[in-house]
């Protein structure tokens, strides 16, 4: 028989919750937890079908716990009892199939509606596990102070919630902004809270809402992205030398991909037609190399230096870019400012040949 955890600290109200749902008693079993430590006891020694928490809770409370199931239950679906955010964010989190949010006072029949959803295999209004964006809506409700290490494969990072509001991130080389957008968007992580905002300054200074919304549409954007990609890189005709050409140009968005230097990267043909971009916004895209090579042509003459190999372009606002030619493909490139930009290029050709 399916077993559903019920953990409130109302006393009175868990006994009601219990009592209401005894008539589905040859359907599930209902056990019962007054916080959060007793809460984890059983999930340890039991198995358990479906966690169901309100998030104010004494000893260890409800953000705790499911900190806890993130890590070590990450595929027990979740109802949260709790007033919630902004109906545009319920909307687009009901979207996502995220967490299913009863408000209180409870209504004891959407709860079992809830709660039998939420124990049929790939109920829509659950997700199994706890995403970071999800975690945050959570901290907002709830005007929390703390710091969350956020986990996924095998990357930390860390987010500093202050009264509820995201106000520094960080991830690999990213601060701020750029690394809050990146690790909200992260599906399968596992998280750990620590009771202090551990940064003082507010460096991010966006709403809760607002920094999700530009995380969901990036997030979207970047699933059309990579859904169009085979599309967008298929070879011109047939043959080995247009395949090859394709697996070069997959090698060097590879390479580009996991640089933290690059910010942004756009892959041309030998046409200078875009074939492969970053996931996300890209200002590169618009770009026409040979635009830029009709530029140094003339000197390569006059160097008698044949074709480029790279190029770096220093723009203002620190702005800097790398034009890479490799094979007939070409790379554009917007970097990090601080850069060393010969080690950059002698690390990309080692890659790419390797």
């Amino acid at each position: 028989m399916k077993k559903i955890l019920i953990v409130d600290d109302e006393v009175s109200f868990l006994l009601s919750l219990k009592d209401g749902l005894d008539k589905h008693r040859n359907k599930f079993e209902v056990r019962t937890a007054e916080n959060g430590l007793e809460a984890v006891d059983v999930l340890k020694q039991e198995h358990i079908d479906l966690l169901v928490t309100d998030l104010k809770l004494p000893e260890m409370n409800g953000f705790e716990i499911l900190a806890w199931v993130s890590r070590h239950q990450p595929q027990l679906p979740v109802i949260v009892m709790s007033a919630f955010g902004t109906p545009e964010i319920e909307a687009r989190l009901a979207k996502l199939d995220t967490l299913q949010f009863l408000e209180k006072p409870l209504d004891l029949e959407m709860l079992e509606e809830a709660i039998f959803n939420g124990l049929k295999a790939g109920g829509k209004s659950y997700i199994r596990g706890i995403t970071p964006a999800t975690f945050l809506q959570l901290m907002k409700a709830e005007q929390k102070n703390c710091t969350l290490k956020i986990t996924a494969a095998g990357r930390p990072a860390y987010l500093y919630i202050r009264r509820g509001e995201l106000i520094d991130a960080e991830c690999d080389d990213l601060r701020g902004m750029p690394a809050a957008l990146e690790i909200v968007s992260w599906d399968e992580a596992e998280i750990e809270m620590d009771g202090v905002c551990r940064r003082q300054e507010d460096v991010i200074r966006m709403p809760m809402e607002h920094l999700l919304i530009e995380a969901f549409r990036r997030k979207d954007e970047a699933a059309e992205q990579e859904k169009n990609r085979g599309v967008l890189d298929q070879p011109e005709e047939s043959g080995s030398s247009k395949q090859s050409a394709q697996s070069r140009r997959k090698r060097l968005a590879e390479i580009m991909h996991q640089l933290t230097a690059v910010q942004e990267f756009a892959v041309f043909d030998q046409n200078s037609v875009l074939r492969i971009k970053n996931s996300g916004n890209c200002s590169l895209e618009g770009i026409d190399p040979s635009a830029v090579e009709e530029l140094i042509a003339p000197l390569g003459e006059e160097l008698h230096s044949g074709h480029y190999v790279s190029v770096i372009l220093n723009a203002t606002g620190r702005k800097r870019y790398l034009l890479l030619h490799d094979q007939g493909q070409r790379v554009f490139a917007k970097i990090q400012p601080g850069t060393q930009m010969q080690k950059l290029i002698k690390e990309v050709k080692r890659q790419v040949d390797h």
